[in-house]
């Protein structure tokens, strides 16, 4: 079974969908000198600039209208023509900026004059920053109605197709634009496809559903990879994409990783900064860059360098990795040589690193990035250690035992986590992962926490299904994006320290912090209300999915009121419960058997949890 899709960090490189635009290359080097070919000034010659500008304008101000987008859109993209000719600016985001702020009456309406009263980098910082995912001021999005897609189509497929856009946009303001632009191409596929099928509406609800698939785990994935960056900084961002790329080129060598990684950082961050323009310019460049190499880099990519651009990219992202070179191996405690640690300039240090990474990815493919981080950290700090003994051989004598104890803790927990999965089942390993995070974050509403822990199982049922050597980077690729976003909850509104110190201390740790923190102990169970455990005859009308929910919700209810809570109480109170529900739901009267035995329940189990 293939891993999922859009949920791994090979696919933080889905930048790779992308439009055609036009050429001059101005060079750009990082802080070590490394050159890139990417373009610092943008060039477009894509005709239709307008679905792009429409990206642009309606992930910044979520609010707006169509018309308000539309005229928005075609006054910046007016500017640009009008500024240069051609439409070839160096800061093209800038003109969009402009435009926004410029219409100071939608700047009044929708509350961010504020922010259009900045300029320069601050106004960006301000206008970046109030970019919600699902806005309470915009509805939730819903594919079109198979009754107003095909006569809209049918009408004006360019009008259709750019409503999708803009709909999308607002809605997912950290989606990368190619992204969008892909989506796009695969409903203006669907659409027609559709419309001529004998069963249309189930050819819509196949369509609608791999591409909500798509749009949800795409923009997760976007965000998280934009909160990242802005929490743990580019540098970071070049660690994971040199594990990422020297594992899906194994042959290549460090500079071409580098380069590679430089690029790809920096379309990260044109992306993540709503630069549309750069981040599809760039992300085109990148794949010419992998199609031409194919030699150095990998020939899994062959069939996909035959694809139109728009596919290129999500060809490429899901091919195999490349095959391993004939006797490549790797022994850290010899990679330094007889070189001295400790005499290395920290930049020197930095580009060591890099290429102990580069080497020591290219050699475990199937392993995590967070496992190729810590091993990093771990083989650094044995470094500098040994670097300062009087006998450094002898020092690193137990280097790779020491290495390998991140390998076998991650291995582990697949294991452990899959065994449970094996032996419980879907629904009961949820309750044990609601009880484990209602312990560590008990300010977390219920909604919330079912839905973390939902998450968390669908890691196992995704996951488990693997070979034994992938489960691990599956599953702690999968952790990663869903902390991630329990890090963003917590940003957006404070949960507890032992949230905030997991969030902030270390990314590559994040996942083992947040595992190895048990409980909030700063918590303090508020006073016992019997108004949240009260029981009416709904619950025998409930049934699969909306049954297990009220009883989860129970159970949350109860952790929060005795975190202690042992196994035995739980498994206690559930059974009581589920007597409750057996005997009421076959009274003639439900409602009054649950209004005379609930209370008899909430006073056996406050007792029983002593609350």
């Amino acid at each position: 079974m293939k891993q999922p899709a859009t949920m791994k960090w090979s696919a933080s490189i889905s930048f790779l969908l992308l439009l055609n635009f036009a050429e001059p290359r101005v060079l750009h080097t990082n802080e070590f000198g490394i050159e890139s070919t990417l373009d610092s000034s943008q060039c477009p010659t894509e005709k239709n600039m307008f679905n792009v500008a429409t990206i642009v304008v309606a992930q910044f101000v979520q609010d707006a209208t169509k018309a308000e987008v539309n005229k928005m859109s075609s006054d910046a993209l007016a500017a640009m023509k009008e500024n240069t000719g051609d439409g070839c600016l160096e800061n093209q985001l800038s003109v969009f900026l402009d435009e926004i702020c410029h219409e100071t009456e939608l700047s009044n309406k929708y509350g961010f004059s504020g922010c259009c009263n900045q300029s320069g980098v601050e106004r960006h910082q301000c206008l970046l920053a109030r970019k919600k995912t699902a806005p309470d001021s915009v509805p939730p999005f819903h594919f079109p109605e198979t009754a107003e897609s095909c006569p809209a189509y049918e009408e004006n497929r360019a009008m259709s197709i750019n409503t999708f856009i803009y709909d999308v946009s607002k809605r997912n303001p950290f989606l990368y634009a190619p992204t969008i632009l892909y989506l796009a191409a695969q409903y203006d596929k669907a659409v027609p496809a559709c419309c001529k099928a004998d069963n249309m509406e189930e050819c819509f609800q196949t369509k609608r559903a791999s591409m909500a698939k798509e749009l949800r785990e795409g923009s997760m994935l976007n965000e998280h990879v934009c909160a990242v960056i802005r929490k743990f900084g580019s540098r970071n961002l070049q660690a994971v994409l040199i594990i990422k790329l020297s594992q899906k080129f194994p042959k290549a060598n460090i500079t071409e990783i580098r380069k590679l990684a430089l690029d790809v950082a920096h379309i990260h961050e044109q992306c993540c900064h709503g630069n549309a323009m750069e981040c599809l310019q760039d992300g085109e460049s990148v794949m010419t860059h992998i199609c031409s190499q194919q030699e150095i880099l990998s020939s899994k990519t062959a069939e996909c360098c035959k694809l139109p651009t728009i596919e290129l990219g999500y060809c490429i992202i899901h091919a195999e990795n490349g095959d391993k070179p004939e006797g490549l191996t790797l022994n850290p405690s010899e990679f330094l040589g007889d070189r001295n640690f400790a005499q290395f300039s920290s930049e020197e240090k930095l580009l060591f690193m890099a290429s102990f990474l580069h080497e020591y990815s290219r050699n475990h493919p199937n392993l995590p990035v967070s496992v190729i981080l810590k091993t990093a950290k771990s083989y650094q700090e044995i470094l500098e250690k040994c670097s300062q003994s009087e006998t450094p051989s002898k020092c690193q004598d137990n280097m790779e035992e020491e290495l390998q104890k991140h390998i076998q803790e991650s291995q582990a927990l697949a294991k452990q986590s899959c065994d449970l999965y094996q032996k419980l089942g879907p629904y009961y390993l949820q309750n044990l992962f609601l009880i484990g995070y209602t312990r560590k974050a008990p300010q977390l509403t219920s909604a919330e926490l079912i839905d973390l822990t939902g998450k968390m199982v669908s890691i196992a049922s995704m996951c488990c299904q693997l070979s034994e050597e992938k489960r691990s980077a599956c599953g702690e690729g999968l952790a990663d994006i869903y902390i991630g976003h329990l890090c963003l909850r917590h940003e957006a509104n404070p949960v507890n320290s032992g949230i905030n110190h997991c969030c902030s201390s270390s990314y590559s740790n994040r996942r083992l912090c947040i595992t190895s923190f048990l409980r909030d102990e700063t918590y303090v169970p508020p006073p016992f209300s019997e108004d949240k455990f009260i029981f009416h005859k709904d619950l025998c009308q409930a049934q699969g999915r909306a049954l297990q929910t009220m009883k989860q919700e129970l159970l949350i209810n109860l952790v929060k009121q005795k975190p202690e809570m042992t196994e035995e109480q739980h498994a206690a109170v559930t059974a009581d419960f589920s007597g409750l529900l057996e005997k009421c739901c076959k009274d003639q009267d439900q409602e009054a058997c649950f209004a005379k035995e609930g209370p008899k329940l909430i006073s056996k189990t406050r007792e029983a949890l002593g609350v």
